[in-house]
């Protein structure tokens, strides 16, 4: 298992954890909820992913790369619920492992959106009862908005960089630039791992 992202105190990263909680947050008048999660983040987006009709689109964001893939939004076709969940079931380690990436997925006629982030929270758009009931269902319980630790640090594994790479055949993706919002690092070097540091 590799860490996605760990709290930095002085120069040392640390292990940390959101523990299992949810919020609900209003974001220009609309509802959504904020989950941070100790594991298993994949799983939770599956489960959200079950309770909506589809058709599915997904949005991985590549903003970070140790291979010189291009950097870019790479959104899928239109996907069945059945599609969806096969990407997550072979994807969903490197989404929850490794920070090169964010992914969105969206379910248009639900009108709604959930999103994977680089610091491994998701957020959950449209149907917020129904997200409610179904991580309760999974043991997340409802309490403060989950916080990422300042500073933090995001890795990037080289163990995954065979992944990106498949990730990026997996569908017939059209790739449009990235936003500035989703610009993380802007050298694009090779290591072992790589690392960097918000703050």
């Amino acid at each position: 298992m590799t860490i996605k992202i760990e709290a930095v105190m002085g120069e040392t990263p640390l292990a940390f954890d959101y523990g299992n909680v949810f919020a609900r947050e209003d974001v220009g008048g609309r509802a959504r909820l904020r989950v941070g999660l100790d594991g298993a983040q994949d799983a939770a987006v599956a489960a959200l992913a079950s309770s909506l009709r589809g058709p599915f689109q997904l949005l991985y964001v590549l903003h970070t790369t140790r291979t010189g893939t291009e950097l870019g939004r790479y959104e899928s076709p239109d996907l069945t619920a059945d599609a969806v969940q096969a990407f997550l079931h072979q994807f969903g380690r490197f989404l929850c492992e490794d920070s090169r990436h964010d992914l969105w997925l969206r379910s248009h006629d639900d009108d709604a959106t959930i999103v994977l982030d680089r610091h491994n929270l998701i957020y959950a758009y449209g149907p917020v009862h129904a997200f409610e009931a179904g991580l309760k269902t999974l043991g997340v319980r409802e309490g403060e908005s989950p916080a990422v630790p300042d500073p933090h640090m995001h890795h990037y594994h080289q163990e995954w960089d065979q992944t990106e790479e498949e990730i990026l055949r997996h569908f017939d993706w059209h790739i449009k630039p990235l936003r500035p919002a989703d610009v993380q690092f802007d050298d694009s070097g090779r290591g072992q791992q790589r690392s960097d540091i918000d703050r």
